[in-house]
């Protein structure tokens, strides 16, 4: 998963035969299953391609968008998190129905860290890492930390050489090449006249939580006006989490915001999208961006149950959320 050779064969583009049989395997189960998905606001989209933001409450709801898209006539691509490709048969499908991969910088950390120790990283590690990684701060000493630092390995077809690069450097290097290679896929698919759809909550919840900046600089990078579309009622017409809805039937609605066009002086002129250093130094810009203008327009567009609650406990998957 998400080595050199895997982003050189990928092919981003819906292939015809396998998105056909699973588009006709979900009309019928719509109709089987007596599901309503209700669409408002269509007409708001522009013509030309958009980053669709989507607030995510049950793990398959892509499915109901990407339905509705179709019987529109408007060609979408969905990013999805790069753990989904460690399941053989869920990696095949997602392979030939027009998705990008997308990692995060948990989603390195998680994995040399469960490679090289053997085990997943207790909350207190992970934070310790993450604070070395995002914020430049010391590692603790002793084990497992040590073993991070000075093994030398190889993960995901690159090496990681101690004695020429530091372990946050490799990470933040993964990460880097990794998005670089997001970027490139999803403007193929803008390219050829597909809209991308993103979560950009980033984790499935039960109400609308905190936006991450991903968004905002994955439309900045395509130069993609962003859309924001709230989804009401998946949860109760999903079976649970699977891609099948309950035969006792359900509704879905799914409304469509106005363009939320990005202010060409919200970033500095040569910010890189996803480049760890440009990031950090205008994380309040985006994250200002995110919480002020595109989470409350999602908001807006929910039914009561599923919008943001202040002060909601709801703890998510925690390091699950990245693999």
């Amino acid at each position: 998963m998400l080595t050199p050779a895997f982003y050189r064969d990928y092919r981003v583009l819906p292939t015809p035969w396998c998105t056909n049989a699973v588009r006709l395997l979900f009309t019928a189960n719509v109709g089987l299953a007596r599901t309503r998905i209700r669409v408002e606001g269509w007409e708001r989209l522009p013509p030309s391609p958009v980053l669709v933001a989507t607030n995510a409450t049950q793990k398959n709801d892509f499915m109901a968008f990407r339905w509705a898209a179709h019987q529109r006539g408007r060609p979408c691509v969905t990013v999805t998190k790069a753990k989904n490709y460690h399941q053989a048969a869920m990696g095949f499908v997602l392979r030939r129905v027009g998705v990008v991969p997308i990692a995060s910088k948990g989603y390195f950390l998680l994995l040399d860290f469960s490679r090289q120790v053997g085990r997943r990283p207790t909350d207190a590690e992970y934070r310790a890492l993450r604070d070395h990684l995002d914020r430049g701060l010391p590692l603790p000493d002793g084990a497992p930390f040590d073993d991070l630092r000075r093994a030398h390995r190889r993960l995901l077809d690159r090496d990681f050489d101690p004695g020429r690069e530091d372990w946050r450097a490799f990470q933040r290097r993964l990460y880097a090449e990794s998005l670089a290679e997001t970027l490139r896929l999803s403007r193929e698919a803008v390219r050829a006249g597909f809209d991308v759809q993103m979560y950009p909550e980033g984790t499935v919840a039960p109400r609308l939580g905190r936006g991450r900046h991903g968004v905002v600089q994955l439309a900045w990078a395509l130069g993609l006006p962003i859309v924001p579309v709230g989804m009401s009622g998946c949860p109760d017409a999903f079976a649970g989490d699977s891609p099948l809805l309950r035969l006792r039937g359900g509704d879905v609605t799914i409304r469509v915001g106005e363009p939320l066009a990005l202010p060409p002086d919200l970033l500095p002129a040569g910010f890189r999208p996803f480049h760890p250093e440009d990031e950090a130094a205008s994380r309040a810009a985006l994250e200002g961006f995110v919480g002020a203008r595109l989470m409350p327009a999602i908001d807006a567009l929910l039914d009561p149950p599923f919008r943001h609650v202040e002060g909601d406990t709801f703890a998510g998957k925690g390091t699950r959320a990245f693999l």
